[in-house]
């Protein structure tokens, strides 16, 4: 039953989700302003691990692209930029806990068991945390363009069987009250900081460089005024967004949006159908419209109206990144294919 259970949760929230469209987007790194660094070297992280944390950084570098191209270009002289940093250890810590497994001690022949007992495990799980700060520096100025720190962790578990005896109604399983430790993290196992280190590392990769993200363009599925709501075309657009059915669903706003021009909630699908197909600025006219009628519908609750207001400010936040993109790939002309 609790397999069942797990396996219909997926099913389940699926079905809750909004109906929309799915798209890759591009985004803008966490700090815009490393985009333009993009002739850069990497150099010496010091502290515990820092060579595992300079090798890494520097195989995340080389493997970043973006449409199909290398984002970061080798230096021919001097970079741009210099990324260097440290690695510092956070914590060491462990968590001692006991069980019981009722287990067979004693074989007569292969998958004979012959004699079960009790035996208790006494399992040590050890967490070692770390930081590492990376730092952007500008290489002709040597101007601190941006200072980033990530947190990363390694755990490793060992159990060692402590006591066995014969079965009396004893509760199997974990027993007893855990035990907590903490040690001196400059203490800490280097394999361990070694892989902590390693996660902290691949987690800069959105702070760098331009990146995708699965984007979702919802549709609204009340259509907010009497004409809308009482067409069955806007109910099967509705259906078809839930089936899959992308052209068939856009070609049903685009047909409602001809006849009712002033509803909000068609408008508003015609703008997700625009930006899930890549135009950012359609969709963002066609989200400014629907918001503006929307604020005309009189006592309309604010809640109803809520996902247009989140899908003007969403796109228009698209339309920022790819221009910093566009801006960055192309000096010359700052919007290609236009």
């Amino acid at each position: 039953m609790k397999h069942a259970l797990l396996f219909l949760l997926p099913v389940l929230a699926a079905a809750c989700a909004t109906p929309g469209y799915d798209y890759e987007a591009r985004m803008a790194p966490s700090f815009p302003q490393a985009a333009e660094y993009r002739d850069i070297a990497v150099g010496q992280f010091r502290g515990p691990a820092g060579n595992v944390a300079e090798a890494e950084f520097a195989d995340m570098v080389e493997q970043v692209t973006l449409d199909g191209a290398y984002w970061f270009t080798l230096p021919s002289g001097e970079p741009m930029g210099l990324y260097q940093g440290r690695v510092d250890i956070e914590s060491w810590e462990a968590e001692t806990r006991f069980e019981r497994e009722k287990r067979c001690v004693e074989y007569d022949g292969l998958f004979d068991c012959e004699h079960r007992a009790i035996v208790e495990t006494e399992c040590r799980e050890e967490t070692v945390e770390v930081v590492v700060t990376a730092d952007l520096i500008d290489y002709r100025t040597n101007r601190l363009v941006f200072s980033q720190q990530q947190l990363g962790g390694a755990s490793r578990e060992t159990c060692v069987d402590v006591a066995e005896y014969e079965y009396h109604g004893e509760e199997l399983g974990i027993w007893g009250e855990p035990h907590y430790s903490s040690y001196d993290p400059y203490n800490a196992p280097i394999g361990m900081v070694e892989d902590a280190t390693v996660e902290a590392v691949r987690r800069f990769r959105n702070d760098i460089a331009p990146y995708y993200q699965t984007m979702r363009a919802e549709i609204m599925t009340d259509g907010l005024t009497p004409e809308a709501r009482n067409d069955p075309r806007f109910a099967a657009a509705v259906k078809a967004t839930r089936d899959g059915n992308f052209m068939g669903a856009c070609a049903q706003w685009d047909e409602l949006g001809r006849e009712w021009t002033h509803a909000p909630a068609v408008l508003h699908n015609l703008g997700a159908c625009a930006e899930a197909r890549g135009d950012m600025a359609t969709a963002q006219l066609r989200y400014a419209r629907a918001a503006e009628l929307a604020q005309a519908i009189p006592l309309l609750e604010d809640k109803k109206a809520r996902a247009i207001f989140s899908a003007l400010e969403r796109v228009s936040g698209r339309r920022m990144d790819d221009a910093l993109i566009n801006s960055i790939l192309y000096p010359e002309d700052p919007a290609p294919g236009s």
